[in-house]
């Protein structure tokens, strides 16, 4: 039987088909006003379903692949809470989930067989874990058109591909005031220290701010909330930092550019919170307490590479 429901101040109609439930706007405030449609709806029930089964139903048959993305990139991001990172990371994997799938037309008619084709395409423009963080992405997309009753099932199953496992990357006191040698701009310079020095992933310095001699970081990659105690000597350059506005890929493609500078290949900013992590665990010799630091659900982080955003 169908019910009413409030969401964020207005009331749905909750009707139940298929083992699923559905909510039907009624754009009224007032209960009394929405029971008006729930009476109406509940009178009409069984046709209601039918009318909703088969939208689904034509739906299902003739989402296009632009569409669907379309409507992924617009409103998984809002939805729930994304960072800027994992925002962008999406949308480079979906440029190549349409790129490569793109000219099947709709999501009805891929299968199995053209996840293998997917796989081969990103093996030809990517490093192994690069493929990996692509095929997360396109997960993530189609699980969200299923929730979505956008499409019926999933076209395939998306498998991470073998990698070998390697050590973290780490930088030495030594490399990074070779590497600091290489930033002209002290903005830069500062923006770089706050990072070493909190094991911040490159996303949440702006989703933070200071109290005292601790970094809140308001928006994490897991939802929650942690503190970071930043020394004294930093709280300038973190001050300095919150200023700027740079976006993380300048930020990133920057950081690259000095190590390349300084004569090391392979370092990226993030191994800056590989650093943060083997100093902390040193220094505190308590991984659980350097997991808390760092806002990561696994322990793993700390003793193999793991690409977070």
């Amino acid at each position: 039987m169908a019910g009413l429901r409030k969401l964020r101040g207005k009331f749905y109609i909750r009707v139940r088909f298929d083992g699923k439930e559905k909510l039907l706007p009624t754009g009224c405030t007032e209960r009394r006003d929405a029971e008006k449609h729930l009476r109406r709806i509940q009178n009409q029930e069984l046709e209601v379903k039918q009318r909703l089964r088969k939208e689904i139903d034509d739906l299902n048959k003739r989402l296009k692949i632009t569409d669907g993305i379309h409507y992924f990139e617009k409103n998984v991001g809002r939805e729930r809470g994304l960072m800027e990172t994992t925002i962008y990371t999406y949308g480079l994997a979906m440029g190549d989930f349409k790129a490569c799938l793109g000219k099947y037309g709709i999501f009805k008619n891929l299968n199995k067989k053209h996840f293998a084709e997917l796989v081969n395409y990103l093996k030809a423009k990517y490093n192994d874990t690069t493929v990996n963080i692509r095929l997360r992405s396109i997960r993530a997309m189609l699980n969200y058109l299923l929730e979505k009753e956008m499409i019926e099932k999933l076209p395939f199953r998306v498998k991470q591909i073998k990698t070998e496992q390697s050590l973290p990357k780490f930088i030495t006191p030594e490399e990074m005031s070779l590497i600091y040698e290489k930033v002209e701009d002290e903005r830069l310079s500062a923006i770089f220290r706050v990072y070493e020095a909190t094991g911040m992933r490159v996303g949440e310095l702006r989703n933070s701010h200071r109290e005292g001699e601790f970094i809140i970081v308001e928006k994490s990659k897991n939802r929650k909330q942690r503190i970071i105690p930043i020394p004294l000597e930093r709280i300038p350059d973190y001050d300095l930092a919150k200023e700027l506005d740079y976006s993380v890929s300048w930020i990133s493609h920057n950081f690259s550019e000095a190590c390349r500078k300084a004569g090391y290949k392979g370092k990226t900013i993030h191994c800056l919170r590989h650093t943060f992590a083997l100093r902390k665990l040193m220094e505190l010799n308590n991984i659980s307490l350097v997991k808390e630091l760092l806002g990561v659900e696994s322990i793993n982080f700390c003793l193999i590479e793991i690409p977070l955003g």
